[in-house]
């Protein structure tokens, strides 16, 4: 199974423009189910562990249709003693409703309830942020991602692994997140497998799948094992797979590698080589002083031509040096002089030690 660290796909996906698709708020999977009939279906602005709960709330809906009897949307929220307050039920519009819930100075919850499943929009917005329904998104089918296993039968046909028993970290709660975007006429589910104490296998009781974000954690334990989480269709399609915080990989795993540098081409820098100056594909053989400069584009004077009569140039002291077949050429530069003679009379008749 092939992984790669990314971020999770929320639920409450965001995205920069208005949706265009047409949903119902019985089937866009960010409103629940309401606490009645005739309160069926609600979506949560805030409540109380977000820091900015206080703050004015707001949300915008595009009605597109309602049903023949019409429809009503109301405000609960709770008041400074944690106890619930109703607003008064009001008529939704085709086209743009907006409803502003007023800023406090405590913390709190705020909701959106909706008398009817049937009414139709193309725009939801909370608190400024447009948001899109799972079923609005790109999905990939089981049966297509590379990243998911065969599964054991007909029953569970796919399958992920999240840990085995030679993994460190395999005692630790494990942790499966799904964003089903679409599921198969009959439903989907999916069930944990894994082994215990003594090395048997346990196999889970199914899970419904829903539209949306599906959360799971396998508890943690104090022995090395192996969870693997099964699924019951490969027409079950996903918008993002989780494990442990890493997304499952629906690639074909071959990327394009033009170069062959083990470097998938599309995050690759250089398509190709670099040349002498660190330039893709570029045309420099050799920059032999590293000045930036390729040789072949550099006026290179050979610095020997600058040494005077009996010196010669020493490219690792960076001068011009005496040359060492001048006899009597002492102080080594390049000329025999009475330089040369004194500092021969100097130690004319010492002994050497």
């Amino acid at each position: 199974m092939k992984m790669s660290t990314n971020l999770f796909t929320l639920t409450l996906l965001l995205i920069s423009g208005a949706a265009n698709a047409q949903n119902t708020i019985g089937n866009c999977d960010l409103f629940e189910d309401g606490p009645n009939d005739t309160w069926p279906r609600v979506i949560t602005s805030t409540t109380p562990d977000d820091p900015t709960s206080g703050e004015a709330q707001t949300l915008e809906l595009n009605v597109t249709s309602l049903p023949s009897d019409g429809a009503n949307y109301r405000v609960a929220k709770t008041v400074a003693n944690g106890n619930w307050f109703f607003g008064n039920a009001t008529a939704l519009q085709l086209g743009s409703n907006a409803v502003t819930v007023s800023g406090v100075d405590f913390d709190r919850s705020v909701k959106f309830q909706f008398s009817s499943a049937e009414v139709e929009f193309d725009v939801l917005q909370v608190n400024g942020e447009t948001l899109t329904c799972a079923n609005d998104l790109e999905g990939t089918a089981m049966s297509d991602c590379s990243g998911i296993d065969e599964g054991p039968n007909s029953t569970w046909p796919h399958v992920v692994t999240s840990t085995t028993s030679d993994d460190a970290n395999s005692s630790a709660a494990q942790t499966m997140e799904i964003l089903v975007t679409s599921l198969p006429a009959d439903g989907g589910s999916f069930r944990v497998v894994k082994t215990v104490a003594n090395g048997n296998w346990n196999n889970g009781t199914p899970v419904s799948l829903e539209l949306g974000t599906n959360e799971f954690t396998v508890s943690a334990v104090s022995f090395a094992r192996s969870v693997k989480f099964q699924f019951s269709s490969g027409d079950i399609e996903f918008a993002e797979l989780m494990l442990n915080g890493q997304s499952v990989n629906c690639g074909d795993g071959a990327c394009e590698d033009l170069d062959a540098d083990g470097i998938c081409d599309d995050v690759d820098d250089c398509i190709g080589t670099y040349d002498a100056l660190g330039d893709c594909n570029g045309t420099c053989a050799e920059d032999a002083n590293a000045n930036g400069i390729c040789d072949a584009d550099e006026n290179f004077d050979d610095p020997s031509m600058y040494c005077g009569p009996g010196t010669t140039w020493d490219a690792s002291a960076g001068q011009c040096v005496g040359a060492t077949t001048c006899q009597g050429d002492f102080d080594g530069d390049g000329t025999i002089a009475t330089a040369d003679l004194l500092g021969f009379l100097a130690v004319f008749g010492s002994v050497c030690e």
